[in-house]
């Protein structure tokens, strides 16, 4: 296999690096030298425009105090203005011959020209006269028509107080003259034509008279200039020109103040010198930095060659250790490495240590068959049980599926779960739910025959394999048994925990079923019996598919019926057994579906029950009821409570107490006449987790109700264990107190414990007279139930107070039994 060597590819991304730097740093001094170049042109520019004003001022003063002098040439006395023009005739050709002045006119205060050497003068110097005139002062600037010539304008000032302007045109010759000399760069004055439009350099022609030769210069640069090259940029900045193999700096000086007139002064410098040391200088640069890279690229492959030999050697060794061909690589390891301390490197470094690598290789090699078998053992067990796991279970599922046609029976696959495990880790923490784990593969294994197979799936899921099945009713048998097991609650250390166990069957004597069907069926029969709360167990049937269908349907029903506000409460009095006196409502969740009409609770809260739906219901009540709480107090009914059952599911939610407090403060309830209802099976499933939580509740003023009192573990200890306020009897000790003494008695005796205990007592499900007297005389303080009043719809609440609430009390309509 080709590959490209460790030190080529270290060696191309240094010289990458390098490059980038050296292309930075060469960059950055060729701009620098670009720069200076440009600034040297900048103050070639400057100095040119600031000697052609020194030169004109200066030529332009020297004719304004001539004609300053003039008043005085008179022995002291003013020339009046005869004189001045006298003077001026005769000062014609003195001014001639001395300053080149071509032209001469005298301009009165009312700017009519009062003499003239026989030119007109132009209208373009109006303008420099009257403000000569206005302002008192000389006047200069250049005047362009075929040519250009520098106009000055000097006020004089006459007896009378008139002031007159002598006005003077001198060529520009001696101007150029001058600047040429002071500059040192050839001067030409040019022009463009009349009909130009775009303005561009191309267009000058020349506008001076001229030896052949440097007319043939002056029109050759003209040519080189790039026709890119606008009138403006000359103007501003200068550009460099390449004639005749030659360098020059070219500018254009404008011969105008506000309105352009297409007239120039083009200075041109001879700069190829200065170019060819600028470009020598650029050269240096950039050879210098190329000689680095090269210089760096050289040392560098001379030092990485060594190392990429060693790493070569090593690259060729590496996969002897694969091989577990360990003599031949160390005998070449020998032979690519030093070993001496003076001359050994990196490399050397590493290739001692890949043969220590290659020893313990070795050594390894040696122990890997004894640990195979041990990972082997390992990876089908569980740690913390130390029974089958998942994979050991479904390798023996398969196995048994395959042979079930030719042995007799069947085989039944049981899927466990601990009921409420998670509450254990959360409040007790990871390690009792270990122990946890630990006790109940003990108590579940106690059960099977040795032919059986129990495995830990996980967390508290346990699997239980039951082979050579003859009936469904032995496997009932084995799963009464399993059940009976987690009657007593388990002692860990101090800790007493009441686990409750599901269990979903799964049952085939069909070798056509699959592995993943039986686990399917197990688990949904599973779910199935959670449903019927504490130790259950369920057979698979196919309508369990069904029910897992419809589950999720309403589900989605469930959450339109809440956007539809289809659900409603329906309430139901709470009254004062002995006074008929209304205490309060048990709010009751019920849903009228736009379809089907009234859903029973019954059918949809248990399907509700274990989905993240349910929190949100509960929620939902909460907030309703203590919304109708706020409703009856302002209805004139401020004594009334309100009694709300809590789900385990919201019990165990950590947002309760806060979204309670939210509630009563939004309302402005008082906190007493806040009840939330707990059945037994909620509290005693964690019951140190389940007081801390009431005490939050309570400490907020709230009242806390154990509901269906009896039926759960039914035992009075939970009262001293519980800090509750009310207790409710449940409905199976009413109904049957009246024909059995030993419902009688149970109801009689609670009544009598609570109210020893200072707590309230609730009797439910009141359904006759008899009931009520009864209760009545057992000294039962509160009652509900269809006796009393049938749970009443929320929309329909007010209109059945004024009716049954008169003076306070409670108007009972039945008949049978009188109270």
């Amino acid at each position: 296999m080709r590959h490209l060597s460790i030190s080529y590819k270290v060696l191309f991304v240094m010289l990458i690096m390098v490059s980038v730097v050296c292309t930075v740093v060469v960059g950055l001094l060729l701009k620098q030298s670009a720069s200076q170049e440009t600034e040297l042109n900048q103050a070639l520019f400057a100095r040119d425009v600031t000697r052609y004003h020194q030169i004109t001022s200066l030529l332009g003063d020297r004719l304004s105090v001539w004609v300053e002098s003039l008043k005085h040439q008179s022995e002291g006395a003013t020339l009046t203005e005869a004189q001045l023009l006298e003077r001026l005739k005769l000062s014609g050709d003195f001014l001639l011959l001395q300053w080149d002045v071509s032209s001469v006119w005298l301009i009165d205060h009312q700017g009519e020209v009062t003499f003239s050497d026989g030119v007109v003068l132009p209208d373009a110097l109006q303008p420099m006269v009257a403000q000569t005139l206005q302002q008192g002062r000389p006047q200069q600037g250049v005047h362009c028509q075929t040519y250009c010539e520098m106009v000055v304008s000097t006020p004089v000032m006459l007896p009378g107080g008139k002031t007159y302007a002598v006005v003077m045109t001198t060529s520009l010759q001696e101007v150029l003259a001058l600047l040429s000399e002071a500059s040192q760069a050839e001067l030409v004055l040019v022009r463009q034509p009349d009909t130009e439009v775009k303005h561009q350099s191309s267009r000058l022609y020349l506008n001076s008279s001229l030896s052949e030769k440097q007319a043939t210069m002056m029109r050759s640069i003209l040519g080189d200039i790039p026709q890119q090259t606008t009138i403006k940029r000359l103007i501003t900045r200068g550009v460099e020109v390449t004639s005749s193999d030659n360098a020059y700096y070219v500018m254009l000086l404008p011969l105008f103040n506000n309105s352009a007139n297409g007239h120039y002064v083009m200075f041109v410098h001879d700069i190829d010198d200065r170019k060819r040391t600028f470009q020598i200088q650029k050269l240096i640069i950039f050879l210098g930095g190329l000689g680095l890279v090269l210089t760096f690229v050289m040392s560098m492959f001379v030092l990485l060659r060594r190392y990429a030999q060693k790493l070569n050697a090593l690259s060729n060794m590496l996969p002897l250790l694969a091989q577990q061909r360990f003599d031949e690589f160390k005998e070449q390891n020998k032979r690519s490495f030093f070993r001496n301390q003076w001359l050994s490197d990196e490399l050397d470094v590493l290739g001692s240590a890949a043969e220590e690598l290659a020893e313990k290789l070795e050594t390894l090699d040696r122990q890997m068959s004894v640990n195979t078998a041990k990972l082997e053992k390992m990876a089908m067990f569980d740690n913390l049980t130390g029974l089958p796991n998942r994979n050991m279970m479904t390798f023996q599922l398969n196995k048994l599926l395959a042979s079930v046609n030719r042995e007799k029976g069947g085989i039944a696959l049981m899927f466990i779960d601990l009921d409420n495990f998670k509450k254990v880790n959360d409040s007790h923490g990871h390690h009792f739910g270990d122990e946890v784990v630990k006790v109940a593969s003990e108590r579940l294994s106690g059960v099977l025959r040795e032919t059986d197979l129990i495995a830990r799936f996980g967390g508290d899921e346990f699997v239980i394999l039951l082979n050579h099945v003859e009936t469904t009713d032995q496997v009932e048998n084995v799963a009464q048994k399993l059940t009976a097991e987690f009657i007593e609650p388990m002692r860990i250390t101090e800790q007493t925990f009441y686990i409750t166990i599901s269990i979903g069957i799964a049952f085939t004597a069909d070798a056509k079923s699959s592995t993943l069907e039986m686990m399917r069926q197990a688990d949904t029969a599973m779910y199935e019996a959670k449903l019927q709360r504490g130790s259950s167990y369920r057979f698979f049937d196919s309508t369990m598919n069904q029910k897992v269908v419809r589950q999720v349907e309403l589900e989605s029903e469930a959450r339109i019926a809440i956007k539809e506000q289809q659900f409603f409460l329906a309430l139901q009095p709470q009254i004062s057994l002995e006074t008929l006196k209304l205490v309060g409502f048990e709010a009751l969740l019920r849903w009228r579906h736009p379809e089907r009409g009234l859903v029973s609770p019954g059918e949809f809260l248990p399907l509700l029950e274990n989905t993240p739906m349910m929190a949100e219901l509960d929620f939902w009540v909460m907030e309703q009821a203590i919304m109708l709480l706020s409703e009856m107090r302002n209805q004139g009914y401020p004594g009334v409570k309100m009694a709300i059952n809590l789900s385990a599911a919201q019990f165990a939610n950590e947002s309760l107490q806060p979204y309670l407090t939210e509630l009563i403060t939004k309302y402005s309830v008082d906190a007493s006449l806040v009840e939330l209802e707990l059945t037994e099976t909620v509290l005693v499933a964690d019951t140190e987790r389940a007081v801390e939580t009431i005490h939050q509740i309570r400490s907020l003023g709230c009242q806390i109700a154990v509901d269906d009192f009896g039926t759960g573990y039914s035992s009075l200890t939970y009262l001293r264990t519980i800090p509750s306020d009310i207790i409710k009897i449940d409905r199976s000790f009413i109904n049957g107190m009246m024909e059995t003494d030993s419902d009688r008695n149970i109801v009689d005796s609670t009544i009598s414990m609570v109210r020893n205990m200072g707590q309230q007592v609730i009797a439910e499900g009141i359904e006759t007279g008899d009931q009520l007297n009864q209760l009545r005389n057992m000294q039962c303080q509160y009652g509900q139930g269809y006796f009393i009043s049938k749970p009443i719809e929320q929309h329909v609440l007010w209109q059945v107070l004024k009716s049954q609430v008169v003076n306070g009390r409670w108007v009972l309509l039945q008949t049978n039994g009188s109270p």
